[in-house]
């Protein structure tokens, strides 16, 4: 089959074998959502597709709320089809686990479920790249910065808050108010279960994953697993 997660800023196509296994996998701009619907049209394996933006597709079976997921949803119909395969795709591997997701992309969102039964959600806020865009976009002097790399994030997160330059100041103060939150929600989510499992997932979580205490970051498409895993149900 192929699963396509659509988000926000890129699009994966990836193509599963019988057991779930992820044995190719291609990658387009978000923008050019239309030409990938295009070249999707031209498969003749099976298409399932979790879209962030809700986009029309007119191709394959774009997941919703409605789907016969492997837990109730307690949340509006608005959750987004991505946060619901990823929490497919984790409880496949954690079967009756509570779990708390955190997707580190375009958003900061964190999604719980409880006791691998319920689907309870969680917090939404501006991801890495939309808080520095938005530093720049909201004002009038501060530069449009790019997200510091793994090597660079140890100076920016120092003991010594002293910042010699706005693009430090602005470094340290993005990276630091995402890992405080972050830090923050886990522990309240923890006093509601502490023996959860916490999944980092999403292009910024391997950065951010080493500096969250107990987080765990698995390299696992977790949104194509959880749509191979309803597919294999409906």
């Amino acid at each position: 089959m192929i699963a396509v997660d659509a988000g926000n800023t890129t699009i994966k196509v990836l193509e599963l074998n019988p057991s779930g296994e992820v044995v190719n996998q291609n990658k387009w701009p978000a923008t050019q959502w239309q030409e990938c619907a295009h070249a999707l049209r031209n498969l003749v394996d099976t298409i399932w597709i979790a879209d962030t933006a809700n986009r029309p597709w007119n191709v394959g079976t774009c997941v919703t709320a409605e789907h016969p997921w492997s837990f109730s949803i307690e949340y509006s119909a608005q959750l987004g089809s991505d946060r619901l395969a990823a929490m497919e795709g984790a409880l496949l591997r954690n079967p009756g686990r509570s779990i708390l997701m955190i997707s580190c992309g375009t958003c900061l969102t964190f999604t719980y479920l409880h006791q691998g039964a319920q689907l309870q959600g969680g917090s939404i806020a501006p991801g890495w790249t939309s808080r520095l865009r938005s530093l720049a976009e909201h004002t009038g002097s501060l530069p449009l910065l790019s997200p510091l790399t793994n090597d660079e994030l140890d100076s920016a997160m120092r003991a010594d808050p002293r910042t010699s330059s706005s693009e430090a100041s602005m470094h340290r103060g993005v990276i630091l108010g995402i890992l405080d939150q972050t830090q923050a929600e886990v522990a309240r989510f923890r006093q509601l279960d502490p023996d959860l499992v916490l999944i980092l997932h999403g292009g910024d979580a391997r950065a951010l994953a080493g500096r969250i205490k107990n987080g765990i970051f698995a390299d696992e498409n977790w949104i194509a697993l959880g749509l191979w895993s309803i597919a294999q149900r409906t």
